[in-house]
């Protein structure tokens, strides 16, 4: 269960994270812009003028995949990941481009750039945004992940 994460509480979970297992790329260290889940399979990277959403990609495409809103709403490659912004719900992806993430971010580990976090697991990604919603990612399924619960 996702809950609404306060930025004074980022430390402690991070923290929780580490109890459990699972790292994360050091403060004192550069934080990637982009980076490839060990698979392959789904790469992410920090998009917009102010660097205020996270785009990730799956190569594998979503599955299922959404129907589109109305028939013709997407002219290029439909359901190909999803595009969070700093706050609110992510959006499924509507692309004709795509790009190449050299940071290959282990499993069991945590990512963090500016208000989103993700977490790189076997069984697949999990993003989240300053609001505590994000999406989980995997070959096998997608989730859209609320804040609200």
């Amino acid at each position: 269960m996702w809950l609404k994460i306060l930025e004074g509480q980022k430390i402690l979970v991070s923290s929780v994270f580490v109890i459990m297992g699972i790292t994360s790329v050091s403060s004192a260290q550069t934080v990637p812009e982009s980076f490839v889940t060990p698979s392959g399979n789904i790469q992410c990277i920090v998009v917009g003028e102010n660097n205020n959403a996270l785009r990730c990609d799956i190569g594998s495409g979503l599955n299922p995949i959404p129907p589109q809103p109305y028939p013709n709403y997407c002219k290029y490659d439909w359901g190909g990941g999803f595009l969070l912004s700093e706050y609110g719900k992510p959006e499924i992806l509507c692309i004709s481009d795509s790009f190449e993430a050299n940071y290959k971010l282990a499993y069991n580990s945590t990512w963090q750039k500016g208000g989103f976090i993700c977490i790189s697991q076997r069984t697949g990604l999990t993003c989240t945004n300053t609001s505590g919603d994000g999406f989980f990612l995997s070959r096998e399924g997608w989730k859209i992940l609320s804040g609200d619960r």
